[in-house]
């Protein structure tokens, strides 16, 4: 395929890698001048095992995935009449982990840990994207010279990996035994892929004692009774502290002539902090010593002047009061309130608020008729309360008085000749109309409001969770809905008939209360709300 140009843009100038199935080419990207790799893979996408819709949503949510760690894919497109199709993506420099570690063993602790981080923000960041499987593995690793980190192919490496023979036998022991055959897995599946590379990229004696049996239930081979996010492997990994200072193991120096043969800065020995830790430890020792002794003498300095500044004091007429720190105020129960006394309520407990009215069967016009957050709820000062006004009941007349009593109508002969009862709304009436006939007119129809229906696609899960919200099948009696407003519940507020957001909470477990709002042509507005759980 050598100087062929695809989709008009992307010419083929070098063969890099060859198989069975698979070929990887480096080609100039003619639009913008620089120089990507295609993956092609001489079969149609039909014959790759997996539904072609399927593959063409993984293909499509791939495109999306854009972090530091990731070398980004550009597009793809099938080629039917020539029996293949390819995927183009940035060019990716460097060696890959497993070629590493091939040639230097088990890593540093730091540098697990560095790479392990890499690859749980991808993973997150591909979960967001609607991905549930990446297949993820050493060959997906690429170490640069300069000890950057890229994982490449991310969201279909493991559909190419399984088409190609000499792929599929190297990384079949990173592969979870559900996925066996080719199978989609899930995230419990990515979990025990990483868990087999932090096996082998670092030493049984440098787990911990809680990182080492959570490796285990890692591997386990029920995925039911693995951990739920590849996130737990990195937290333990990066609270491990290993603080003993232990002499470079026999033939490091041999180790690292090897690495420098590589040329990978990332792993030569004069650069290595696991080896030229003899002499820089006892120095960071000596410092956090001293360190710890400078800050040790400032807090008995700063005691002993609180001490001395608390007892001469105690003179003085003026009183010193302390600092207050800010509070948290519970919320009252603020229905069947005035709007007045809701909002004089609030600030006197320093909340803000913001009101709309809505119709109510239970209150009257005037009062709170419903309030978010609910009632018992702990709030910070400044927050934000959201009130709902009763504007009456939906069936009231148009001619109900404010205060609930219907105005007197006048009687059939008050009414003069070419004028309409006060009652019914002015209209235009005729020059020479009956003598003693009012002007039927028919009263006006009552606003409906609309029907909030809100469907989510997950409602509970592990983080970070990927829901895409449906309003489809929302409704209003007389007409159509107008706007539709998503409150996701951490302070997300999403607008459209559909809309997707990512739940990735900083303690989990965590529940999200999401409430959609439709809002008619006549402003009239209903909601609905149904609750999500991030573990």
């Amino acid at each position: 395929m050598v100087g062929v140009t695809l989709a008009q843009r992307y010419r083929i100038t070098e063969k890099l890698l060859g198989g069975e199935h698979l070929s990887t080419y480096l080609a100039q990207d003619v639009a913008i001048g620089v120089e990507v790799e295609v993956d092609v893979l001489d079969l149609l996408m039909s014959e790759c095992g997996i539904p072609a819709q399927r593959l063409e949503e993984i293909l499509d949510a791939s495109m999306h995935i854009h972090s530091p760690y990731v070398s980004a894919m550009h597009g793809w497109s099938e080629e039917p009449g020539e029996g293949f199709f390819y995927v183009v993506r940035d060019r990716s420099d460097g060696a890959d982990l497993a070629e590493i570690l091939s040639g230097t063993g088990q890593l540093p602790p730091h540098q697990v840990a560095e790479i392990t981080r890499a690859v749980v923000e991808v993973l997150g960041e591909a979960y967001g994207r609607g991905l549930s499987y990446l297949g993820i593995n050493p060959f997906q690793v690429r170490v640069d010279g300069r000890g950057g980190i890229k994982l490449f192919r991310v969201g279909f490496a493991w559909i190419l990996e399984e088409m190609e023979p000499s792929l599929a036998a190297r990384v079949s022991p990173y592969r979870a035994p559900e996925t066996d055959g080719g199978k989609e897995g899930s995230r419990t599946s990515d979990v025990y892929s990483l868990a087999v590379m932090l096996r082998e990229m670092m030493p049984p004696s440098e787990a911990s004692s809680r990182l080492a049996p959570l490796l285990e239930k890692a591997i386990d081979p029920l995925p039911k009774r693995r951990p739920s996010s590849p996130r737990l492997l990195l937290e333990e990994l990066e609270g491990r502290r290993d603080d003993a200072c232990e002499p470079p193991p026999s033939g490091s120096e041999e180790r690292g002539a090897g690495s420098r043969s590589g040329g990978l800065s990332f792993l030569e020995s004069e650069k290595n902090p696991s080896y030229v830790s003899l002499t820089k430890r006892p120095r960071r020792r000596i410092l956090r010593h001293l360190l710890l002794t400078l800050a040790g003498g400032l807090v008995l300095w700063l005691v002993f002047a609180a001490v001395a500044g608390l007892l001469g004091s105690q003179g003085e007429e003026e009183e010193q009061h302390p600092a207050v720190l800010e509070e948290s105020v519970t919320l009252p129960d603020l229905q069947g309130l005035s709007a007045e006394e809701a909002e004089g309520i609030l600030e006197g407990l320093g909340l803000r608020c913001t009101c709309r009215e809505a119709s109510s069967r239970l209150w009257s016009a005037g009062r709170v008729a419903a309030q978010e957050p609910a009632e018992g709820s702990s709030l910070r000062e400044g927050e934000m309360v959201f009130l709902v006004i009763s504007k009456g009941r939906d069936d009231e007349g148009a001619g109900e008085a404010a205060g609930g009593e219907e105005p007197p109508v006048p009687a059939p002969s008050e009414t003069a000749p070419g004028q309409v009862p006060a009652t019914a709304p002015a209209v235009e009436t005729s020059p020479a109309p009956l003598q003693g006939s009012p002007i039927p007119v028919s009263p006006p129809a009552v606003n409906q409001p609309p029907r909030a229906v809100p469907a989510l696609s997950a409602c509970s899960g592990s983080a970070p969770l990927y829901v895409a919200m449906h309003g489809g099948a929302s409704y209003d009696p007389d007409g159509d809905i107008a706007r539709y407003v998503w409150y996701c519940g951490d302070g997300t507020v999403l607008e459209g008939a559909n809309a997707q957001h990512v739940y990735n909470p900083a303690i989990i477990p965590a529940r999200f209360r999401v409430v959609l709002e439709v809002y008619d042509s006549g402003g009239l507005s209903h909601s609905s709300a149904i609750t999500v759980e991030v573990y």
